[in-house]
């Protein structure tokens, strides 16, 4: 299929370039016949041209003149090259024309015929090896017969025959030099085509790589004018997309001028993140400079928040290892000492304050076991079965059976408002993990949200949006909310506020909700703390 693209387009290419040489021949023609016409006319060569038979030169000259006319015309009308007969027609013509001029103006000596070898060359162009040398022939062959009847009538036929002969054998020479010398230059202007496709299409494929690239890339030319600037970068630094259109100067982006000039300064220097508005994510922007007499820049925009996950996605599979390894060596002593302090608080003669001492020890054994447990988890998570759910109907089952499980049971009010909706709300996701997610999260709502109001009271809201059929589930609880600083830190491992917290809960969560494809972020509802679950469409193929 690409081969006869290609073929297709060098044919075209070829057409139109025989179309131009037509034109411009043609040109030569019509200016020929009209220059002959005014020397005849304006008797500036009267002892040349016509000199035996001028009323026959003059009418070969004039009509041989129009029909040129004509001939371009057509050409100009239609913007197309003839068929081969035609231009196997126009060459002939020529070739008549000619041979009559020189014959009445006495023959090869006049110099006329010569003219021929342009005729001869512009068939080796147009046509194929084979048409070409028919027309070097029957130029020769009516140049030599050209010859001999005036040889004939003036006399000195060896002088003319050998002129005559030396025509014909440069006629033929012509034809195949100049089909030669077109043969190759034809491949080499296919060959040219083709480069020109592959440069064309590398370009359009590296600028669609370029445009789907999360990173933000822009180049700049000496002048600090962006040459180059893709849709990411566009959103990075907050710029609308229209700027990827139009070309603007380094200067108009203040974030950018003030790192490209602390880079031109000193190149390197690590630059640190910046964040390119209040409300806005962090970005990095790296400089390189590009080979070439242009001095162009290459400027990477790159959002540090996903470097930053990148990384501790390395240190945590790392640290996953490790840890899991230490847990197992240390449940075991742990469990000793346990099982020896659970035994110790059973002996009469304890004083209170050894007894004290003792529960210290058994509640941080219990303490440190769950983090062995959680990290444990963390290493052995099993790959989720995801399968669609009925929020409406599972919600309610899950919570009563949370509540029942609770000690304090009776004090625990979970309300759950589902938006209205026409149609059931579904999500794919794996039951089990779902458990865990809400268990987590339930546990953190409930107790924060006592130690503020006294009674243990959650919110939930379940919504789905009609446009993108996507289930999103609201946890707000009481509690006294996370502050700003601590947003960004709360779903990473071991991070907790509190002295008896693992910090691995949220982190767990978040975790198990990435396996399914769904998001939990920390957003805020009417000013309380809020966690929200955006789920994975019913449809959706793991």
């Amino acid at each position: 299929m690409t081969s006869a693209t290609s073929n297709s387009t060098n044919n075209s290419s070829n057409n139109r370039d025989n179309y131009r040489l037509l034109r411009i021949y043609t040109y030569y023609r019509t200016a020929l016949g009209s220059l002959l016409m005014l020397l005849f006319t304006g008797n500036f060569a009267n002892d040349v041209l016509g000199r035996y038979a001028p009323k026959w030169f003059f009418l070969t000259a004039l009509v041989y003149t129009v029909f040129n006319l004509l001939t371009l015309i057509g050409l100009w009308r239609r913007q197309e090259e003839p068929d081969t007969r035609q231009l196997v027609g126009y060459l002939i013509i020529d070739v008549a024309a000619l041979t009559l001029l020189s014959g009445t103006s006495g023959g090869i000596a006049s110099g006329l015929s010569y003219l021929l070898v342009i005729t001869v060359a512009a068939s080796a162009i147009f046509l194929t090896r084979q048409l070409a040398i028919f027309i070097a022939a029957l130029a020769t062959v009516t140049t030599l017969t050209e010859t001999l009847i005036t040889a004939q009538i003036f006399g000195d036929s060896s002088s003319r025959m050998f002129s005559a002969g030396a025509l014909g054998i440069l006629l033929f020479a012509t034809a195949l030099l100049f089909q030669y010398l077109t043969q190759r230059i034809r491949e080499s202007s296919e060959e040219a085509d083709i480069q020109a496709q592959e440069a064309a299409k590398a370009r359009d494929t590296s600028q669609k790589i370029i445009e789907r690239m999360r990173t933000g890339v822009l180049v700049t030319d000496s002048q600090q004018q962006i040459q180059l600037i893709n849709n990411a970068a566009c959103r990075l630094l907050g710029l609308p997309p229209i700027y990827a259109q139009l070309s603007t100067n380094l200067s108009e982006i203040p974030l950018l001028a003030d790192a490209y000039q602390s880079w031109q300064e000193n190149p390197k220097r690590a630059r640190p993140p910046v964040r390119v508005a209040e409300n806005s994510a962090e970005v990095r922007i790296n400089f390189a400079e590009l080979t070439g007499p242009e001095g162009d820049t290459l400027i990477f925009v790159e959002d540090h928040r996903l470097l930053a996950q990148e990384a501790q996605k390395l240190k945590l599979g790392s640290l996953g290892k490790l840890t899991a390894s230490i847990a197992h060596e240390v449940r075991n002593p742990l469990g000793a000492i346990a099982h020896a302090a659970q035994l110790l608080t059973e002996s009469p003669e304890l004083a209170d304050d050894s007894k004290k001492l003792l529960n210290i020890i058994l509640n941080h054994s219990k303490r440190v076991n769950q983090i062995i447990e959680n990290t444990l988890q963390l290493s052995r998570r099993s790959q989720s079965q995801a399968q669609v759910v009925e929020l409406c109907e599972w919600l309610p089952k899950f919570i009563s059976e949370y509540s029942q499980a609770l000690a304090n049971a009776s004090e625990v009010d979970i309300e759950l408002n589902i938006e209205a909706s026409s149609e059931p709300i579904l999500a794919k996701v794996d039951i089990n993990h779902l458990r865990q997610i809400l268990t987590n999260l339930f546990d953190n709502g409930l107790r924060y949200g006592y130690q503020i109001t006294g009674r243990y009271h959650l919110q939930l809201r379940l919504g789905y949006q009609a446009s993108s059929e996507l289930a999103s589930l609201l946890i707000i609880d009481d509690g006294p909310g996370v502050s700003e600083e601590m947003e960004e830190s709360i779903f990473e491992p071991f991070f907790t506020t509190e002295n008896t917290g693992s910090g691995l809960g949220l982190y767990i969560s978040r975790e198990l909700c990435q396996s399914n494809q769904a998001s939990l972020t920390f957003t805020r509802w009417q000013g309380k703390s809020c966690f929200q679950i955006k789920f994975a469409h019913a449809q959706q193929v793991f």
